[in-house]
């Protein structure tokens, strides 16, 4: 299969995911990755961003579904479609970015643009989709963006790595490229659909209108097995699906970074590729590429092991609450924490810092939960605890662990007996 493959040099690719219009994101999410068009000191010095379609949100988002859908337009003023577009466009210009069509930009045209012939529009639908709602007064500048989306690539092949914006089939991006441009000029971008094909691309009779919608809107709404993916050799960036898992690739060929930021909880998903910079794969070893070898990238994106440290913590918490509040007077209880603490550092000590304790001791926190589960007389319990407290907050990796765990509750458990 031959296509016409984009030269980047030493640069890394940063592919964003569906934007449905939401220019706040898109800012938070460019600076989250140092990106400034403004300071040529910033990362835009060696990163290149491939936006993959559906920059337009299709109708207003609706929060209790999973696509852009029918809600009020006054309910959502995060929707920005001109800003967006104007950034966008701002940085294709500048050579910073590459733009792929999308699903929504598609309708948008079919929607606006007229056949030469019998003057009806390319699309009749229930409803027009809400770029063209808000222009609807404005048409010379509706026809001023349609012209730019008709400009747009319908994928990119950058060698060892491929965007489109819903499905790549070889067979169908070789019937493809004969409707293509294969070379920039000042009205289209290579891979785009060559202005005397528009009208076909819209005819449900002609094979182009097919092949249009595999590449923009394959007719399944999940990625199982049957999708063309499973059959690719060389790795390919799509949006369009709405994911609702924590960002991962699909497989080692595939990754999906439409993570539904029309959604006011969920992010606009980046996916990383600096094997350009690296100079580690060249066109003629592509497939030995691997999307393990990239990187998600969103705003708040937390690691496992924060993730795993807070929900301990919580966990531990939690646990201790739940105990009964120890029944001893002050003075006993006082001479209970100070043993409690020397077993701590002496006998249990997962940090091997043998440190008698102190205010600062990395252990002090310990101390009064500990007793409480000392207190509670559950073996089982506070070895656990321990164990947990060492593994995963102290973060220690200690062969020894669970022994050291289980043999301190043991004796810490027996002497909190002597005060009940």
């Amino acid at each position: 299969m031959q296509t016409h493959i984009q030269e980047i040099g030493n640069v890394s690719l940063y592919f964003i995911g569906d934007v449905y219009g939401r220019l706040d994101k898109l800012t938070e999410l460019l600076t989250e990755i140092d990106f400034d068009i403004d300071d040529p000191e910033s990362s835009i010095q060696f990163v290149k961003l491939v936006f993959c379609g559906n920059l337009l949100a299709k109708h207003t988002h609706n929060a209790n579904s999973d696509h852009c859908d029918s809600a009020s337009t006054d309910s959502q003023p995060e929707i920005e479609h001109l800003a967006l577009l104007k950034m966008v466009k701002l940085l294709v210009d500048k050579g910073h970015a590459y733009c792929l069509l999308g699903q929504h930009e598609y309708e948008v045209i079919g929607w606006s643009k007229h056949h030469p012939i019998t003057d009806n529009p390319y699309l009749e639908a229930s409803s027009a989709p809400l770029f063209n709602q808000e222009l609807q007064h404005s048409q010379a500048l509706l026809f001023e963006w349609v012209d730019w989306f008709m400009a747009l690539p319908i994928y990119m092949d950058f060698g060892h790595i491929r965007a489109i914006h819903a499905c790549w089939d070889d067979k169908v991006i070789t019937s493809l490229n004969a409707y293509l441009t294969d070379v920039a000029s000042n009205d289209a971008q290579p891979n785009s659909l060559s202005q005397q094909f528009w009208p076909a691309a819209f005819d449900s009779q002609h094979p182009l209108n097919k092949l249009i919608a595999t590449c923009l809107d394959y007719p399944t709404m999940t990625l199982t097995e049957l999708h063309p993916h499973s059959a690719l050799k060389v790795p390919v960036v799509i949006g369009h699906y709405p994911q609702d898992t924590y960002p991962d690739i699909i497989n080692e060929q595939l990754v999906c970074i439409n993570y539904n930021p029309a959604k006011q909880d969920y992010p606009l998903v980046s996916f990383a590729w600096h094997q350009g910079r690296k100079k580690s794969l060249d066109v003629e070893s592509a497939q030995d590429a691997q999307m393990s070898l990239g990187e998600f990238c969103f705003i708040d994106q937390p690691s496992a092991e924060e993730c795993i440290a807070e929900g301990t913590e919580n966990l531990l918490d939690a646990i201790v609450s739940t105990l009964d509040t120890p029944q001893l007077d002050e003075a006993a209880l006082i001479r209970l924490h100070d043993k409690v603490a020397i077993s701590l550092c002496t006998e249990w000590d997962p940090l091997g810092i043998k440190q008698t304790m102190h205010a600062r001791h990395p252990y002090q926190p310990l101390v009064k939960p500990v007793t409480q589960l000392a207190l509670d007389q559950d073996t089982d319990k506070l070895t656990a605890y321990l164990a947990i407290v060492s593994r995963f907050q102290l973060e220690t990796d200690n062969n020894n662990l669970e022994n050291s765990s289980l043999k301190t509750a043991y004796k810490l458990t027996r002497l909190a007996n002597n005060y009940l």
